[in-house]
């Protein structure tokens, strides 16, 4: 079995702490758990549209970890601002929009999604838990990843989603077949390329056959 790859959402880092986890994540993902961690800006690179690099990458992917941590401080806010509705909230974290994005992705895509949030910050939309995945709180430090509650929940997740997913079949051509061509990314098209050069060879193989069994 090829070895299963691993989106990683997690938004540019700005502090150190925010680096030295990523490298400990990364390190983890292969060294504890045996799969290849995919983070566009480290091992994955844009030319163009982000976008369509996430979803053409998350596409070669088996499982997607979104890491959930602030991105924005709000010291003093008001949500539904002028209606009956309206609330008053103070000292609240939100993390970057980016999460949501590639959750939506992962999860339009059929792909097994798991969340590591820091403490503190507020779930709202694809961060929080939900029927399909599962959020783990953390405290945002890299020693953090060595503790057994958190290791063994993400070596479960891949064990028990990410693995099977990998070794389920393909099925390239029904999932072509529904999209559009505007729509096919570079893999799908290697995908369509190689199954029509298939066809292709085939068909020569059975039209030989045939001349050979007519002139005998």
């Amino acid at each position: 079995m090829k070895v299963p790859r691993v989106f990683v959402s997690m938004g540019t880092p700005y502090t150190e702490n925010q680096t030295r986890f990523r490298v400990a994540l990364e390190s983890l993902l292969r060294t504890q758990c045996g799969v290849d961690p995919r983070i566009i800006g480290v091992n994955e690179y844009p030319s163009g549209s982000p976008v369509h690099k996430i979803r053409d990458t998350m596409s070669t992917c088996d499982g997607v970890l979104v890491v959930a941590y602030e991105r924005k401080y709000v010291q003093r806010g008001i949500e539904r601002r002028a209606s009956p509705q309206e609330r008053t909230f103070v000292d609240e974290k939100y993390t970057t929009p980016w999460n949501h994005i590639e959750s939506a992705i992962a999860f339009s895509m059929g792909i097994p999604l798991y969340v590591l949030c820091e403490t503190g910050v507020v779930e709202e939309g694809l961060i929080e838990s939900k029927v399909d995945w599962f959020v783990k709180r953390v405290d945002f430090v890299p020693d953090v990843l060595v503790k057994p509650e958190v290791l063994e929940s993400i070596r479960a997740w891949v064990n028990e989603r990410v693995i099977p997913h990998a070794r389920k079949p393909t099925g390239a051509l029904p999932a072509l077949a529904r999209l559009k061509f505007s729509e096919l990314t570079s893999h799908d098209l290697y995908v369509l390329y190689v199954l029509l050069a298939a066809v292709f060879a085939a068909g020569t193989a059975v039209g030989v056959f045939l001349r050979r069994v007519i002139q005998h």
